[in-house]
C-alpha cells in the first residue's frame, strides 16, 4: 500500500511540474509576441476539450511581415528561456502560423483570416487566461530590487 500511494504522489508532482512548464511556456510565448506587437493576444485553456493541447495562444499580425516577426520572436524566446523548439507550419503568406509547443500551441493570423476561421468562437468553452496579469508579476519579481 505504501508503495501504491508514493507512485501515486510521484505522478502527482511530475503532472503538477509539468502543468508549471505548460504554463510558463504560456508566459514567455505571450510576452515574446506582445515584445513584437502582436494585436488581441487571447490564452485559452483547452484542457479536457482536446487532446491536441493544454492551452491555445491566438493573436493577430497586421501584415505578412509582422506575422514572420512574431513567430520568429516567439521561438526565439522559448528556444532560449525554456529550450524547445518548434517547427512552424504554415506560413505568413497564407496569413496563418501555427507553432506547435506540444502543450501550448500558438495561432498567429492576419485580421481577416482570424474573423473568418474565429478559433475564440470554435473554442468558446475554454478558460480564458489573464496572461497580463502573470506577465506583470513575473516581472515585478525579476524587476524588484535587493534588500
Amino acid at each position: 500500500m505504501v508503495e501504491f500511494v508514493s507512485r501515486r504522489k510521484i505522478i502527482a508532482e511530475t503532472l503538477e511540474e509539468l502543468e508549471k512548464i505548460a504554463h510558463h511556456k504560456l508566459e514567455l510565448m505571450c510576452i515574446a509576441a506582445d515584445e513584437t506587437k502582436a494585436h488581441d493576444i487571447r490564452a485559452l485553456d483547452v484542457r479536457g476539450q482536446t487532446p491536441l493541447a493544454d492551452y491555445f495562444v491566438i493573436c493577430t499580425g497586421t501584415s505578412v511581415t509582422h506575422i514572420k516577426s512574431i513567430a520568429e520572436n516567439v521561438q526565439d524566446k522559448l528556444r532560449e528561456e525554456s529550450k524547445v523548439r518548434a517547427k512552424p507550419q504554415g506560413g505568413a503568406e497564407s496569413f496563418w502560423i501555427i507553432l506547435d509547443y506540444g502543450d501550448v500551441i500558438l495561432h498567429i493570423f492576419d485580421e481577416e483570416t482570424r474573423g473568418f476561421y474565429d478559433l475564440e468562437r470554435l473554442w468558446s468553452e475554454a478558460i480564458p487566461i489573464d496572461w497580463n496579469s502573470a506577465a506583470e508579476e513575473n516581472k515585478e519579481v525579476s524587476t524588484a530590487a535587493p534588500n
